[in-house]
């Protein structure tokens, strides 16, 4: 069982590699390809169908039946290799040498003002709880896997337990600082941070205070 789930799994990588290389296919086509039955071809094409990775783009009319033409989704560009770290610390490392780190500070600051202004509207007139809430969501769903708690007295506890940028963030302090001052800016208040994961940490875990007091007029430059 375990092998011939391998071997699935196998045949699905491959439909997608050629797709990434030939564009547009039908399942006949893909299967003088594989070396494998249409049937089978076509079973695999509907599971990636329903996984979001292939889609049906059009049809193929020529002698007999009409075929469907398969191709990748954009979903499907995260199997295959990425270098955009190596590119980011290029280009950050690049800037630093043309502009010190004042311009690499003057990067993530613009950073944080185009996110802040994407996501203010989304937390605003919302209580402290339904705040970290929706954070809590944003930052999952950008893939920092958090998650957070209420205390006794209120506070809450948010942890990111993955950095998608770690690789950045380990070589340019300025990145976790500029975190931290996005959240505060979107939450209104200060926020304590105890651990990060470009420090050493196994996660970055911040403290919110309970609710709005006098430090909701708290605003983040």
């Amino acid at each position: 069982m375990t092998v011939e789930r391998k071997e699935q799994g196998a045949t699905r990588h491959n439909i997608l590699h050629l797709l990434r290389r030939r564009g547009q296919m039908t399942a006949l086509e893909l299967s003088r390809e594989l070396k494998i039955g249409a049937v089978g071809v076509r079973q695999h094409l509907a599971l990636l169908e329903r996984d979001g990775l292939v889609q049906v783009t059009g049809v193929r009319r020529s002698i007999g039946r009409p075929s469907h033409l398969y191709e990748l989704t954009a979903e499907a560009e995260q199997h295959f290799p990425k270098q955009y770290d190596t590119f980011a610390l290029d280009l950050l490392d690049y800037i630093a040498d043309h502009g010190g780190e004042e311009a690499i500070e003057q990067v993530f600051h613009a950073r944080r003002y185009a996110i802040a202004q994407s996501y203010t509207s989304r937390l605003c007139g919302k209580t402290r709880a339904q705040q970290v809430a929706e954070l809590a969501s944003i930052l999952t769903d950008q893939g920092y896997m958090c998650d957070f708690e209420q205390l006794d007295d209120g506070s809450f506890i948010l942890t990111e337990h993955n950095c998608p940028i770690d690789c950045i963030a380990r070589r340019h302090g300025q990145s976790c600082e500029q975190e931290l001052k996005l959240y505060e800016q979107l939450l209104g208040t200060p926020l304590t941070r105890d651990t990060t994961i470009a420090s050493g940490g196994p996660y970055c875990r911040y403290h919110i205070p309970a609710a709005y007091s006098e430090d909701s007029e708290f605003e983040s430059v």
